[in-house]
């Protein structure tokens, strides 16, 4: 059976904003359904031992508004996993990573930027999808949850979702490569209500099967 690793906020990476370990839960049952096996880990450590075999890894963690000490360590493993030919799932507040490592923006295809990036009160959103093969026969996504909104893109990324505030379309979901492996980035998934949506839920699941070419 093919192995997915969630690395989720609460241990070395924590802020006051997100349940990430409830959200990690969630992560999990969805990859379960996609006929993975999947192991939830919250440290450095451990992760670097999980990820060894991992078809799958999904970061669903953040730096709130500070430098991590391990942030050098957990970026190498990031990119050791990307090397080695294997995709990469970045969810919410994983674009908050490594504030002061530009090479995040580069495997991730963009990123929060803080003093820049910011989101309207979370409620009810509803996105726009692009074509792709992920959005084929999906009509868009409701769902409650945050709007990440001025967020910093590569040209070279391929924008799946994006919603409307202020006249202008911000992206929250897009495609990208880093050292030939495919890479995708959800920017929904604040808390368990963004998984409680079916259209959310759909729109992940697509993603989680492009990513390990399904």
């Amino acid at each position: 059976m093919a192995r997915a690793v969630i690395f989720a906020g609460g241990g070395d990476y924590t802020d006051p904003w997100h349940p990430f370990g409830e959200t990690a839960e969630r992560l999990r049952t969805a990859l379960e359904l996609e006929g993975l096996s999947v192991a939830i880990v919250d440290t450095v450590e451990v992760l670097g031992t999980e990820v060894r075999d991992a078809e799958l890894l999904v970061l669903n963690a953040g730096s709130g508004d500070e430098v991590n000490a391990l942030d050098a360590e957990l970026l190498a493993l990031v990119e050791a996993h990307l090397a080695s030919g294997r995709p990469l799932l970045a969810v919410h507040a994983a674009a908050s990573l490594f504030p002061e490592l530009a090479a995040w923006e580069q495997l991730l295809g963009g990123r929060w930027v803080r003093g820049v990036s910011w989101h309207p009160p979370l409620g009810e959103a509803h996105l726009e999808l692009a074509p792709h093969p992920i959005t084929a026969g999906l009509e868009g996504v409701t769902v409650v949850d945050e709007r990440y909104t001025e967020l910093r893109l590569a040209p070279t990324v391929t924008v799946l979702a994006w919603h409307e505030e202020g006249g202008a379309r911000h992206p929250l979901a897009w495609v990208h490569e880093a050292h030939r492996v495919r890479v995708v980035y959800d920017a929904l998934g604040h808390d368990p209500r963004s998984y409680d949506s079916p259209t959310r839920r759909a729109l992940l699941a697509r993603e989680v099967r492009w990513l390990l070419g399904r």
